[in-house]
């Protein structure tokens, strides 16, 4: 079994049909149970951690993406790493053994959300001042355009506090983009979320939910105008 530690949050390992009959594990029965896909998952984490980074931190997170001769999966203790394995990046050989896939869930909720079948992210950070809000947006200039993603923004309030929404639609150059393309811009967003942590925090409302329950200030191009009148 081949494994690389690809930065201090990752782990990306592949797992052959081989690797699995030296195990005597047979994946389509191991996810009649979900007990049984976390207990191999960390079966794997073990076996992978050789530094014990990962196994003490209650964040790490699973994503499975399938490969012509096993899987792929990405070990992640980064907690806006969204663990998600999706229909669309699945070709079943069956109906019944796209069922037992669908057992395989994400692990975790979290307002960070990625779509991988339309490669976008919504992120919304909590302010608890409009004055942090500010700082927010001024320390993040010289990093707001990424390459090959595009960004909305929209400002909300509710209660005192405001809510800056981050829309990511990601371009990838390639029509069929590889995880490791998809990943790299991944990373620049997180890079780009880091500036925004040190004066906001992650919303523990998503953005539909701030939609529907707070007062839209700026419901398009908010840090370009906040920026424009505040800069």
């Amino acid at each position: 079994m081949k494994f690389e530690k690809t930065n201090e949050n990752t782990i990306k390992v592949w797992v052959t049909n081989k690797d699995l009959q030296e195990r005597h594990v047979n994946l389509l029965d191991l996810m009649e149970n979900q007990d049984d896909v976390e207990q191999f998952f960390y079966q794997i984490l073990e076996e992978v951690d050789v530094d014990h980074e990962f196994q003490n931190n209650d964040l790490v997170s699973f994503q499975v993406l399938p490969a012509h001769d096993g899987f792929e999966m990405i070990i992640s203790k980064d907690d806006r790493l969204v663990s998600q394995l999706t229909e669309a990046n699945v070709n079943f050989a069956s109906e019944e053994s796209k069922e037992k896939f669908t057992k395989m869930k994400q692990k975790q909720q979290s307002s960070d959300v990625f779509d991988a079948d339309h490669l976008t992210r919504e992120v919304p950070i909590l302010f608890a001042s409009f004055e942090e809000l500010i700082s927010g947006i001024q320390a993040v200039q010289r990093q707001l355009q990424i390459h090959g993603v595009k960004l909305a923004t929209a400002l909300y309030k509710r209660e005192d506090q405001y809510y800056l929404v981050l829309r990511y639609q990601l371009l990838p150059d390639n029509v069929d983009p590889t995880w490791d393309e998809i990943k790299t811009q991944l990373d620049a967003i997180d890079d780009q979320l880091s500036l925004f942590y040190e004066f906001g925090e992650l919303s523990p409302m998503r953005s539909e939910q701030l939609e529907q329950s707070a007062q839209p200030i700026i419901a398009q191009q908010a840090v370009k105008t906040l920026t424009h009148y505040f800069n």
